[in-house]
């Protein structure tokens, strides 16, 4: 059985839509048993649950997606973003799923679940495309980095890909060019360093344009530029969506291939357990394709087979 602790809170249309995508999950995989966290101020749980595999955990705190993080957030204990996480370290779920305060999400599994390696520091990487694999790390989790942090991305973005599919890693720099005298001093430092390595496999810089195509399948960038990059793609896609019907041009061919190529969520890598990050603005069915993605990788352990990954190269 597949546990999956859904952190219910912190999304902008509020736990109800979180508790519809659990039924759903729920009633679709007979092997998932879902733990939805919720404060009860805020949600009303169904007297008699839709299914014994929903398993209610009632916490009297959460973590709005507005709040700042200050030290007091480790002392927030019956959150539902910490109390999920604090099962999952003591093997009570599988994975953590939340579409709640990223900041958050990434101070308290550092504090509770830990870090694969010291200094590695732990990336948001997203499935631009499933086939051929290609991913962009990182999205948000870190914003001010120096070149070993983005060196360390490169490595979590290269085991998660050979971790994942049958492809070897093919590791590039998001860059204004693909010329070596291009760049911020960081990009050039992480660059050499890099250039040094034995692994992973390492293309130099990429540009915009190779996110979605290329043999380079990990493309790596400071969280600031993933997650304006991430957000600009999406919203180019919803404005295309919404422009050419006015045209009288039918957009179910653009809709169904996005919706095979897409991933819903993000996966928090470099730490020691599964956590899935969803869309705070998620809808019902994004906020079903984030747990089914917290499914997935869960079925394979993801973070031990990364771990094991790492180990093998001489990372850990």
């Amino acid at each position: 059985m597949i546990r999956v602790a859904i952190d219910a809170m912190g999304g902008d249309l509020g736990p109800r839509i979180a508790f519809q995508a659990t039924e759903k999950i729920v009633a679709a995989f007979t092997d998932v048993e879902a733990h939805f966290y919720f404060d009860p101020q805020e949600f009303d749980f169904p007297a008699e649950s839709p299914s014994s595999r929903i398993i209610p955990v009632a916490c009297h705190d959460s973590v709005s997606s507005m709040e700042v993080v200050d030290r007091s957030l480790f002392k927030r204990v019956d959150s539902t973003i910490y109390r999920s996480l604090a099962d999952m370290s003591k093997a009570k779920a599988d994975v953590v799923v939340t579409f709640g305060n990223t900041a958050a999400m990434v101070a308290l599994a550092r504090h509770i679940v830990g870090l694969l390696r010291p200094k590695l520091y732990p990336a948001l990487i997203r499935e631009m495309r499933p086939n051929p694999l290609r991913c962009l790390v990182d999205l948000g989790a870190n914003v001010h980095c120096a070149a070993e942090m983005l060196n360390g991305f490169a490595l979590l973005g290269a085991s998660y890909v050979e971790a994942r599919s049958d492809s070897e890693a093919n590791v590039a720099l998001l860059n204004v060019g693909v010329e070596t005298s291009k760049g911020s001093s960081v990009i050039k430092e992480c660059y050499q360093m890099l250039s040094e390595q034995a692994w992973p496999k390492f293309s130099g810089f990429a540009e915009g344009f190779e996110l979605f195509s290329g043999e380079k399948n990990v493309i790596v960038c400071d969280g600031m530029v993933g997650n304006a990059v991430l957000k600009a793609s999406e919203g180019l896609f919803m404005f295309l969506l919404s422009q050419l019907p006015k045209h009288s041009m039918d957009t179910s061919a653009i809709e169904k291939l996005v919706q095979a190529e897409s991933r819903h969520g993000a996966c928090l890598v470099g730490i020691k357990g599964n956590l899935v990050k969803g869309h705070g603005r998620s809808d019902l069915q994004a906020m079903m394709g984030a747990i089914e993605y917290g499914i997935d990788i869960a079925r394979t352990n993801l973070y031990k087979r990364i771990e094991t990954k790492l180990t093998q190269q001489g990372v850990l």
